[in-house]
């Protein structure tokens, strides 16, 4: 009985949180359009946006760094459902070469 590949299944789970990460964006004060935003900025303001955007920028770097993590677990459970597959694929065919061998009263092969 042949069940859904899961590498195929896990592939496509890495695909949709790569596409997660990417969708996520940071954003800017500059981005904004709001009309008391649009008046020359005061000190205050221009300092408000430089620490939020200084802190969208070590967010930024910390998630760039840290991006092989989110692929890694992705990585070890590919590995282990191919491995899993390949084991129950050699235990299969060694019952029945055995069971062949034992039909066929070959010696040491049997059981």
């Amino acid at each position: 009985m042949k069940t859904s590949n899961p590498i195929a299944a896990i592939a496509a789970a890495a695909a949709i949180a790569a596409l997660a990460g990417c969708a996520s964006t940071a954003q800017t004060p500059s981005a904004r359009t709001d009309s008391a935003s649009a008046a020359a900025p005061s000190c205050a303001q221009l300092d408000a946006d430089i620490t939020q955007t200084d802190e969208a920028l070590r967010t930024a770097k910390v998630k760039g760094q840290d991006a092989w993590k989110a692929v890694v677990p992705f990585a070890v459970a590919a590995r282990y459902a191919s491995g899993k597959a390949a084991a129950n694929d050699a235990a299969q065919q060694l019952e029945a070469l055995r069971a062949e061998a034992a039909r066929l009263g070959c010696p040491g092969h049997a059981g």
